[in-house]
């Protein structure tokens, strides 16, 4: 019988046991995924341009979500004329403002504690094993700058050159300022004798285009509790095919919403739509609560069914915890 009192689980095994180890060192939830998340980002060039949801909970937190979506591109300039029925639209044009690193820096507030360039580390390794040197000195400038280096030249120059108005696209230098309303009071639901924090974007968007499984690439979740009772759950997604940003050894994805002629375009800034699988769950009249994602969903739902999912319970009596894994195969 297992005597842990913090557990921690990823869908990708590799990054799981980066994430581990931090959760280890730190004794750090919410160090733990960020760390996590940081490695894949690393590893893979199709995860820090794309959108990301943390979820945390416990003691002295509540629960809290961090909005990590991507925005719709064109701020500070005017609408463009817009794309005509028989043109083709470019992926320039598909390309959206991130929010994936400042996400993760707010989220740190509420661990003082904890170090960015530390929890970064394993990215910048996992990118030099890769031999990506430009997703490398990101990196590296990530953990000395946080999410300014996000608005750097350095950064900025190679996506402009490629996804400009000039280019056909819509991204602008006021894209790249830092974006508002992150931190957000996670919503509760209530449902069959089950309640559960959810991101307050979990439901999908009516008004978002229809799902591009490839343009949304695949969903990735990592799940946390640490010894205090805190929970923490991070969805990301890693995208294949995109828009490649050479420079910076980076895929970005292709999911802003083109301008077309005759059509009212997306408020600039707007959050695009993005799946949020990831809960802080609790059951009536029960003395134990779990952190949940479901990776390939959109959005958690109880399951009646085993179903992919990463499971932590911790039991609020023992403070012990107990973990499950279920993959569709």
């Amino acid at each position: 019988m297992s005597r842990a009192r913090a557990a921690l689980l990823a869908s990708d095994r590799d990054v799981e046991e980066i994430a581990a180890a931090e959760l280890a060192s730190t004794g750090s939830a919410i160090g733990g995924v960020i760390a996590g998340y940081f490695a894949a980002a690393g590893r893979h060039p199709g995860v820090l341009l794309s959108p990301l949801t943390l979820l945390i909970g416990g003691v002295g937190v509540g629960g809290r979500a961090f909005d990590g979506r991507l925005r719709q591109p064109g701020r500070g300039t005017r609408r463009p004329r817009g794309i005509l029925p028989e043109q083709a639209v470019p992926d320039a044009a598909r390309v959206p403002a991130v929010s994936s690193v400042a996400a993760l820096a707010v989220a740190l507030a509420y661990e003082p504690g904890l170090s960015l360039p530390a929890l970064v580390r394993p990215g910048i390794a996992a990118a030099a094993h890769a031999s990506a040197r430009g997703r490398a000195a990101l990196l590296t400038r990530i953990a000395g700058v946080g999410p300014a280096a996000l608005a750097e030249a350095s950064f900025v120059q190679p996506l402009l050159r490629l996804a400009s108005p000039s280019q056909g696209g819509l991204l602008t230098p006021s894209d790249f300022e830092p974006p508002e309303g992150i931190d957000a009071v996670a919503r509760e639901i209530a449902e069959g004798g089950v309640s559960w924090f959810e991101a307050p974007w979990a439901e999908v968007d009516a008004t978002a285009e229809p799902d591009d499984r490839a343009a949304q690439g695949a969903g990735h979740a990592i799940v946390a509790v640490d010894t205090h009772g805190r929970f923490a759950a991070l969805a990301y997604r890693v995208v294949e095919q995109g828009l490649t940003i050479a420079d910076l050894d980076l895929i970005a994805p292709l999911q802003a919403v083109p301008v077309l002629r005759g059509v009212p375009r997306v408020a600039p800034g707007t959050r695009l739509s993005s799946p949020a699988p990831v809960a802080i769950v609790w059951r009536d009249a029960s003395e134990s609560v779990e952190v949940v994602a479901q990776p390939a969903a959109r959005r958690y739902s109880p399951p009646r069914a085993p179903a992919e999912s990463l499971v932590i319970r911790r039991d609020s009596r023992t403070r012990l915890v107990a973990t499950r894994r279920y993959e569709i195969l």
